[in-house]
């Protein structure tokens, strides 16, 4: 059986190093994974939200311009934390000390934490008030996952009038597991998502908007998720495939998994990033699929794993991020008979004993 011996077995030939990393990993395997808070698809992982910021911070104030120096500011409320703190060096920019001093009411929310220092959250205003306040009430039940509550707060914010409430929802709705994302009433419009869909402001949340236009029913939407696909498999690179992927995966169903394996996975010319992004895309519907559509995704990893056995990490280390143990019969094979590289053969060996670990169940036999 492949547990933690038999894996040592396979990799004696191993250098001394690099079985002491082996060793290391597996004694690792008995911890938990954390949970896919944010997006798994994002090539490019977005800033911390605001509500992340007053989460998460050590130390959360308001302040406003000095009384003795307009360019500096100056605390005027302690919200969470330790008010012993360095002071903000950050100066007032015009903008800002033009908009304070038009409503003396409104403030800046900066946080402080130790390796970082001062960051400035966001200019609180009437808009901002109720906002900041709903995430205080909340700081110690949001900062463990995503529960219902934050879900709720996230989908009232699409229906804001106000852009920084709505950037601040996509921002959000990056962080949702996809499982949940499908299950929630999303409202933003196509039109608002295709807006900001090439920009170059948009880009670090292009991964969030492409998932949204796969669970919407604009034909605009589908029209865009269809051709990004056609145009990715003529491309040597393609950004944010994984996220087009899946979105493509949840419009299409079979045809679409039938699509991306025919024209991607069992392309030879096909690079190894672009098939990492594919099979991506295909752990994370595995995870939510039914009967049917979960079957069609086995038959094409199977496929693209008997073609290009190297890509057995790829499917390893993706379905391993998922908790998702399903491809040991798939990728057994690679390890009892040596097809990979080194480095892919600890990838994969490592995958069937967690396998084995969470499940209970054998991998399957090998001679020792």
């Amino acid at each position: 059986m492949l547990d933690r011996r038999t894996i040592l077995v396979l990799l004696s030939s191993l250098s001394v190093r690099l079985k002491g990393a082996i060793s290391f990993v597996l004694t690792a395997l008995s911890v938990a994974p954390a949970p896919l808070f944010a997006c798994v698809f994002d090539m490019v992982k977005p800033e911390r939200t605001q509500v992340d910021w007053i989460l998460d911070a050590e130390t959360l104030v308001l302040a406003r311009p000095g009384g003795k120096n307009p360019f500096s500011f100056e605390v005027t409320r302690s919200l969470i934390g330790e008010t012993d703190r360095p002071p903000i060096k950050q100066l007032v920019n015009s903008v800002t000390r033009r908009k304070l001093e038009a409503n003396l009411s409104d403030q800046v929310l900066f946080a402080y934490q130790s390796e970082t220092g001062w960051h400035r959250v966001a200019f609180v205003d009437e808009s901002f008030r109720g906002l900041l306040q709903t995430a205080l009430d909340n700081r110690a039940s949001w900062q463990s996952g995503m529960p219902q509550s934050r879900l709720e707060f996230i989908t009232s914010l699409q229906s804001s009038s106000v852009p920084a409430h709505k950037a601040l929802a996509i921002g959000e709705l990056d962080k949702v597991p996809y499982a949940d994302l499908r299950q929630l009433d999303l409202t933003i419009s196509s039109d608002e998502l295709l807006a900001d869909l090439w920009t170059i402001n948009g880009y670090r949340y292009q991964a969030i908007r492409a998932l949204l236009l796969g669970l919407s029913d604009s034909p605009a939407a589908h029209k865009e998720i269809h051709g990004y696909i056609n145009r990715a498999i003529k491309r040597d690179k393609a950004n944010n495939l994984g996220a087009f992927a899946a979105a493509f995966i949840e419009l299409e169903g079979v045809s679409g998994v039938e699509h991306l394996a025919n024209n991607i996975l069992t392309d030879p010319r096909q690079s190894l990033d672009k098939l990492e992004q594919i099979v991506m895309a295909m752990s994370v519907h595995h995870g939510v699929a039914g009967p049917v559509l979960k079957s069609e995704i086995q038959s094409a990893i199977k496929a693209l794993v008997d073609k290009r056995p190297e890509a057995g990490a790829i499917v390893a280390r993706q379905f391993s991020l998922r908790s998702d143990w399903s491809q040991t019969d798939i990728l057994e094979p690679l390890v009892r008979e040596r097809e990979v590289a080194m480095r892919d053969l600890l990838t994969i060996s490592v995958y069937l004993a967690r396998a084995r670990e969470n499940t209970g169940k054998p991998n399957g036999v090998v001679n020792e």
